[in-house]
């Protein structure tokens, strides 16, 4: 693959860092207006690691792409070992925090579905990319496309549940 094939891609670089940056950001504010709620134990602490490290995972791509004059292979391999150490991690904390259906908001079979199919194709979307680029298919680029989509809309949702609905939540229980 050719360094022009790489830089035909910087700007999406660019955005996806600053996108997840801004995003990690806004996810700690919203985690810190719930704080004693996300700490009771009902999902949401893995709800907020799994997002805030899907962003973090966007974020290093985009750092990556950004590198100056690296081969396809390097940026592959960057890609490949970032997506699959953000998957280890995030199942690692699942497994020890797992999600509640006593969750207050969206803590239903269905959404959990969700939450784990974006968490598993934002993760593992990167890797295939990575396997691309390192086998010259540089078309694999596209497949970091849906991962970042993935990491934006759980990453979004998240923290609209950890800033608006839990807090909503409780002032509603707390009239009734």
């Amino acid at each position: 693959m050719t360094q022009s094939t790489i830089l035909a891609w910087h700007d999406y670089f660019v955005t996806i860092a600053a996108v997840s940056a801004t995003l990690a950001g806004l996810l700690f504010v919203g985690l810190t207006i719930s704080l004693s709620h996300v700490l009771q134990g009902y999902g949401y602490l893995s709800r907020a690691f799994i997002a805030l490290f899907m962003q973090f995972e966007m974020l290093l791509l985009g750092i990556f792409g950004i590198v100056p004059g690296q081969p396809g292979w390097v940026l592959g391999a960057e890609f490949i070992v970032t997506g699959a150490s953000i998957l280890i991690g995030i199942s690692i904390f699942a497994y020890h925090f797992p999600e509640s259906a006593l969750s207050a908001v969206l803590g239903s079979k269905g959404p959990r579905a969700v939450r784990a199919i974006l968490g598993y194709g934002g993760t593992l979307l990167p890797v295939l990319a990575g396997v691309g680029l390192i086998w010259g298919k540089p078309l694999s680029l596209y497949l970091l496309i849906p991962s970042e989509i993935a990491a934006l809309y759980l990453s979004i949702g998240n923290a609209w549940v950890f800033a608006v609905e839990i807090p909503r939540r409780a002032e509603e229980a707390k009239q009734r």
